[in-house]
């Protein structure tokens, strides 16, 4: 009998192996289109979908979000709020369980696309069977010339949940004024009371939150204000509901991407706010938000907030760590600023066993190489999340490869969920620049912002460009020396706006580039490029340097009473036109500039007996459209 039952328990351990690693995607929205309807300031895209049976088993849900340039029109202009919402095709209620807030896309070309992703398993009670989802999309703009192509995709892994959901709880839902001493919003946000079920062991409180509108102080959109979360009448969390902006991986944008906003920036998916709470069996409960007190003589800030409360049972393993992502080295879009990369990974973990997270161990490595192992010490709650530096620098002579992650034996057991150990991603090498190069650097009118840093693999730096020794709207040129190694070269511009922002004239534009001692473009980086660059590269004798034969092209300012400079910088030469043509229709041509054998330079025009209204400025090299940006010409 015990032979039997060992086998027996052998076949379904195999079963449950394959099982667990089953990923399906529910794809609601494939490539749609999405444009407002500026009669209502809101269009709807509902799509019926078929998600799993509630007998299966659901261990994670990640909601891959993607957005493209329409095939038939443009990129569409405005920081507009979206929501993604689901309701059982039976109807019933309606649960938000995502919010995108819409990048500043004027200035994207055709080929533009973006990916991002938010993990909902906390709605795996909701996606269950046939489902409607909504794509709600906000705004007033032409819905004729400009518009989104969106996918909405559910990537469903199969397997032991980490707890199995038992109650699911809306608890606000609403735009509240906030400000408004006549409509206070702690009217709104009032204790709430529940009453937990006989097998909930916790419970987690998620958050949609972001403000929005503009008051004399800037509220609810460009105001820094703290909220706090209440259970049983103790606060148990207070966070400053704000977000910078200047970081953000889409970049450059077409309007004012890099100022700082309430809790969201154009372009970005929210990530919920997600705080564990203590309920105990059948006991009841009081759950409350507060927002910082303010109030304003012409109150129009909004607090955009969906709140929800989800009741667990106990923890389904003691010991259960999941690897969330790799940060370093990939090719993911939303880690573009650190990548590609030849330093040290960097993953991000996160405790799913009732055990505090003490140890583990770590292989990883680009396939097909020398594999590393790096025993992590630590201490991760459970239910939270941490990043992890691994220690070994990861660089291989191969352009590009697999790179792969493994985690072990947290705490030195088995893992109760293999299958979400393990992750891949591409490691592209890092770009490889000669022993000797220069660093050229034109400053703008603000050089008291800017400064850059020249490190090694360890931290240290080797060369650096203060900002107090730099001049207004003066170019330098720095010849850097450096052995065989890994390294990162990093401006940083401590008023967020880079070395260019079509909002700030008066800052005027800066340049920067990479030359070899030819005078050949290594790198060349964006102006407009917010709070920093990091830009990480090898010095690897024994490889050919690369150069960025992509032609830099730029065009400022964006706003006008009249001239305007496109300043052009290739390795090779070309026939290089340059055509004005009008926004509202791109047939009507007002310029039209020829360049035969043409390298590099400043292009200076003048647009001032035009009329007032909003134009396009066009690059065409030997006939191929590679530029377009977008003129305000003003009195």
């Amino acid at each position: 009998m015990k032979t039997i039952y060992s086998t027996l328990g052998l076949l379904l351990l195999v079963i449950f192996s394959v099982q667990s690693q089953q990923v399906d995607h529910v794809i609601s929205h494939n490539g749609e289109t999405i444009v407002t309807n500026p009669a209502k300031g809101f269009n709807s895209y509902k799509r019926s979908v078929k998600f799993p049976v509630k007998t299966k088993e659901i261990r994670s849900i990640i909601l891959n979000l993607t957005f493209e340039c329409p095939d038939k029109m443009r990129c569409a202009d405005w920081d507009y709020v979206d929501h993604i919402k689901a309701q059982s095709a039976d109807g019933g209620e309606v649960y938000e369980i995502a919010r995108m807030l819409t990048p500043y896309g004027g200035r994207f070309q055709d080929d533009w696309l973006f990916k991002w992703k938010v993990d909902v398993t906390d709605f795996s009670q909701i996606l269950r069977d046939d489902v409607v989802i909504d794509y709600i999309h906000l705004g007033y703009e032409d819905n004729k010339k400009r518009g989104w192509k969106v996918t909405v995709d559910f990537e469903i892994t199969y397997g032991t949940p980490v707890a199995n959901p038992l109650a699911i709880h809306k608890i606000y839902d609403g735009n509240y004024a906030y400000g408004d001493v006549k409509d206070p919003i702690e009217d709104h946000l009032t204790p709430v009371s529940l009453t937990a079920t006989n097998q909930t062991s916790f419970s987690k409180i998620k958050i949609h939150q972001t403000g929005h509108g503009m008051d004399a102080n800037g509220c609810g959109e460009f105001c820094n204000k703290y909220r706090e979360i209440l259970f049983n009448g103790d606060v148990v969390d207070h966070k400053s509901i704000w977000k910078s902006c200047g970081d953000n991986p889409l970049y450059p944008q077409a309007g004012t991407w890099i100022f700082d906003r309430a809790n969201w920036c154009p372009g970005y998916l929210l990530q919920p706010d997600e705080v564990m709470l203590a309920t105990k069996p059948g006991e009841r409960y009081s759950v409350e938000l507060n927002m910082q007190a303010y109030e304003t003589e012409k109150p129009s800030a909004k607090e955009l907030l969906t709140t929800y409360v989800i009741e667990y049972a106990k923890v389904n393993a003691k010991n259960d760590v999941t690897l969330i992502d790799i940060l370093k080295p990939t090719t993911s879009l939303v880690h573009s600023r650190t990548n590609p990369t030849g330093g040290t990974p960097m993953i991000k973990v996160k405790n799913n066993g009732s055990k505090v997270l003490k140890k583990m161990t770590v292989f990883y490595g680009i396939e097909n190489e020398n594999e590393e192992k790096y025993n992590w010490k630590g201490n991760i709650p459970f239910g939270e999340t941490a990043l992890i530096t691994l220690p070994q620098n990861i660089y291989s002579p191969k352009k590009e490869g697999a790179f792969l992650i493994n985690i072990t034996r947290p705490n030195g057991k088995r893992d109760a969920f293999k299958s979400d150990n393990k992750l891949k991603t591409i490691y592209k090498r890092p770009h490889i620049v000669p022993e000797k190069f220069v660093v050229y650097l034109k400053t703008n009118a603000e050089p008291s912002q800017t400064m850059y840093t020249i490190k090694n693999s360890e931290g240290k730096v080797l060369f650096q460009k203060d900002s107090l020794t730099l001049k207004p709207n003066t170019v330098y040129r720095d010849s850097i020396s450096l052995k065989e190694g890994n390294y990162n070269f990093n401006i940083l511009d401590n008023g967020n706006d880079g070395l260019e922002f079509w909002y700030n004239k008066k800052g005027g534009r800066g340049a920067l580039k990479l030359l070899d001692l030819n005078g050949k473009a290594i790198k060349h980086f964006y102006s407009d490029f917010g709070s920093n660059i990091q830009y990480n590269f090898q010095i690897d004798p024994t490889l050919a340097h690369e150069l960025d034969n992509t032609p830099s092209i730029a065009m400022y300012p964006s706003r006008t009473t009249g001239p305007i400079t496109v300043s052009y910088f290739s390795n090779t030469a070309a026939t290089v036109k340059v055509i004005i043509v009008a926004q509202d229709d791109e047939n009507n041509v007002v310029q039209e500039h020829s360049y035969k054998n043409f390298t590099k330079g400043d292009l200076n025009f003048d647009l001032s007996y035009l009329a007032k209204k909003r134009y396009y400025v066009k690059v065409f090299i030997d006939g191929e459209e590679v530029f377009k940006n977008r003129i305000r010409l003003k009195e």
